[in-house]
This record gives structure tokens, sequence and C-alpha cells, in this order.
């Protein structure tokens, strides 16, 4: 534990909310505005609903579109047109002060090494800090306000190599350092 409180991790991991899987239940949801596959998805605070990102249509190519599902009407919207387009590959993780943080991801032919942030206040994106590697299908997770570890994932759009790397990005200086190393 004290390495993950190390890197802020230990209440992600160990989180401080009771579940039991015998209350979950499952219904089908609103439709989105188009079809998409291998997509990535947070909920944002303050009850601002749930941002999908990117993916892939059905002519499988990368998507540069969100969406924005309004919990209260169960209505998606077009949300915020990212720079890149990014297929499921991409990870995104909520930061406390609301901003939206994509990395990695691919398009049809290139694994990236690239971020993105959703500013909330303009509700636009700009560019992130570059990432140390590429990180096809990995996992973010939010730190702090300004850091984001990134988890394994792959480095290759054809012959599948898996990392057991991770990194911690950090808005503020805008810089990428080693993380711990999975095992």
């Amino acid at each position: 534990r004290a390495e993950l409180d190390y890197y802020g991790l230990e209440s992600a991991v160990f989180p401080k909310v009771p579940f039991s899987i015998e209350l979950a239940t499952f219904s089908l949801g609103p439709n989105m505005r188009s079809k998409r596959f291998g997509m990535g998805a947070v909920v944002l605070p303050e009850n601002r609903g749930v941002l999908i990102v990117g993916g892939r249509d059905d002519d499988d190519e990368a998507l540069v579109s969100t969406e924005l599902l309004d919990q209260e009407t169960n209505i998606f919207s077009p949300g915020p047109v990212m720079e890149s387009a990014r297929d499921g590959e991409c990870a995104a993780a909520v930061l406390e002060d609301g901003r939206v943080v994509v990395v990695g991801g691919n398009n049809e032919t290139d694994i990236f090494l690239t971020s993105e942030v959703l500013s909330p206040a303009s509700n636009t994106w700009s560019p992130g800090p570059n990432l140390a590697l590429v990180h096809g299908g990995c996992a973010a997770l939010p730190l702090s306000s300004s850091r984001v570890l990134v988890i394994g994932g792959h480095d290759s759009t054809d012959e599948l190599s898996y990392l057991s790397t991770s990194e911690v990005v950090d808005l503020a200086s805008g810089t990428s350092t080693p993380g711990p190393e999975m095992s």
C-alpha cells in the first residue's frame, strides 16, 4: 500500500465506496448519435455527464468526435472534437479540476505517444505532454490535479508487443516520467 500511496493510487485500488454485486442491475441505455466501438469513456464531475471519446465507426475509421450523455435526460449530444482521431486503443482520465486527459491510442497506421486535454471552462481540446513510449490499449488513472498514471498496453499495430511499463504524465510540468514496472 505504501507504493500505491506514493503514486497516489491507494484510493483508486481500495475505493472507500462499498459495492455489492447483488445490488447491481443492467438495462439498455440510450442510443449514441454515432455507431462506434472501441471508444474511451469517463464520468465527468459535478453531474456534467458521461464523455465518450473516439473509437471506430462502421467503416473501421478512427473517430475524432466525442459525445456527451446527459444523465438526467438520458440523451447523447455532440461533444467537443478532438485534435486527433483516436480509436479505443486510447485511455481517458478525469483530473480533480475537471479536465479530461486522453492518452495514447491509434489511427489506422500509427500508435500515438501524444495526449490531449479537455478544458471544462472552454470545452476545447489542446495538446498535452507527449508520453515517453507509445501506448495502445493502455489504462489511465488520475493521481492528482495535474498527474495521470498511464499503465501497460502495447506498442505495435501489427504484431502485438505487450508492455509491462507505466509512466506518470504531469500536465503542470509538461513531462512524462517512468512509473512502477508491472510484474
